[in-house]
């Protein structure tokens, strides 16, 4: 990361890339440095003095260059595409009207994504979060099942869709335009978690053809100059016992 001063801290649980890793990647591929606060989530989300209002539910928190707090990945990711460059191809006079409907489309396919990162954690945890795996081993199961064999061609069906009826950049792998935004950023980590967590199934996935676009998006985000280097660095948390967890009883081909 560059060496300047900055302006921005990321709150969120240590060990594990979780939600927290759809904000790291914004800021890696900007080259826009940022602070960690790792230890001391809970209590900034239950101590106002800590936060001043409003009050957060849940991490990724995101400290602001003035001091506010903001939460929700969904939420800090729309704050911050303008400000990464991470909106899309602004077209020269591009009214307001017209600028808002960009940025909710964008919008659109990372709230999508986020809800297929929610469907791949309920996987292991269908019953409660509070629970063990092993206290819902047979739900999971049968939750990961339905997943693999419905909810992840569902997706996949849907963002093929988004990259084939883009004209400008979509055969390139661009969701919007042909420009990386915050919603490429964030489908190319929800296929690496699903790599991670169902290796057989995605495997069996890649091979169709026509999903092909999902890949190309995939491939072209991780070889970005900055991408890859943090892909590579001890800076990158990898997937272990957050949201992509890979149980080898949830997985299978089809």
């Amino acid at each position: 990361m560059p060496k300047s001063t900055p302006k921005y801290t990321l709150i969120y649980w240590g060990g594990i890339p979780g939600r927290g890793e759809y904000v790291r990647l914004a800021l890696q591929y900007a080259g826009e440095p940022y602070d960690q606060i790792n230890d001391s989530v809970q209590s900034h989300m239950v101590n106002p003095a800590k936060t001043g209002y409003p009050p957060h539910f849940a991490p990724p928190m995101l400290k602001l260059p003035g001091g506010q707090i903001i939460s929700q990945t969904g939420n800090i990711l729309s704050y911050l595409a303008p400000k990464l460059g991470l909106e899309g191809t602004i077209p020269e006079g591009e009214d307001e009207e017209a600028a808002a409907v960009r940025k909710a489309i964008i919008n659109q396919f990372v709230l999508t994504t986020l809800d297929l990162n929610l469907e791949a954690h309920d996987t292991h945890h269908p019953v409660g979060i509070m629970l063990y795996y092993e206290e819902q081993k047979p739900e999971s199961k049968r939750r990961a099942e339905e997943f693999r064999r419905s909810r992840i061609p569902k997706y996949l069906t849907y963002f093929s869709q988004a990259l084939e009826g883009n004209p400008e950049g979509g055969r390139d792998g661009y969701l919007y335009g042909k420009k990386t935004t915050t919603a490429d950023l964030t489908l190319f980590h929800a296929i690496c978690g699903l790599e991670h967590a169902f290796p057989r199934r995605m495997a069996a996935l890649k091979k169709e053809k026509k999903y092909q676009l999902v890949w190309k998006l995939k491939e072209r985000v991780e070889n970005e100059p900055r991408i890859a280097s943090y892909l590579v660095s001890e800076e990158r948390v990898p997937f272990g016992m957050g949201i992509y967890r890979h149980y080898p009883e949830l997985d299978g081909e089809d």
